[in-house]
């Protein structure tokens, strides 16, 4: 998946991306009306990696149904954040895949490589999937 595949789905949902400036975020997925929108903030994106997997958790919390507002507390607000990535793993990294590519010798560079994803991301789907399932291979 590239960036461009996160904004056709997000096309085909009929969710806008807007731009917009946040003081302490780059993004957030809002609804107004029964109508989805995702701002990002796109001065603060460091680079197209970054907006796909940025894209991808917003997408997730729409696709995981976990919006919350502003002002719930923590715990909603984490367990929501950690359905979205969840989603964002599966799509950007699914486990099948990373599997393969773990037993065909892959080290972590070539992990994040292969599915152009920061290395730091790789590090944190691999420790969600391997806290989840244990060991992957």
């Amino acid at each position: 998946m590239n960036t461009l595949d996160m904004y056709k789905i997000a096309e085909n949902e009929n969710i806008d991306i807007l731009n917009y400036s946040w003081t302490n975020t780059k993004a957030r997925i809002f609804e107004i009306e029964n109508n989805y929108y995702i701002a990002l903030d796109n001065k603060n994106i460091k680079n197209s990696i970054e907006e796909k997997e940025i894209l991808a958790e917003e997408l997730g919390h729409y696709y995981t149904n976990s919006l919350y507002y502003l002002n719930s507390d923590k715990v909603l607000k984490d367990k929501c954040e950690k359905r979205a990535i969840k989603w964002a793993y599966s799509v950007l990294i699914p486990l099948q895949k990373l599997k393969e590519k773990i037993i065909q010798g892959f080290n972590l560079y070539d992990l994040a490589d292969y599915f152009n994803v920061d290395i730091e991301y790789m590090i944190n789907c691999i420790d969600f999937y391997t806290e989840k399932y244990g060991i992957l291979v």
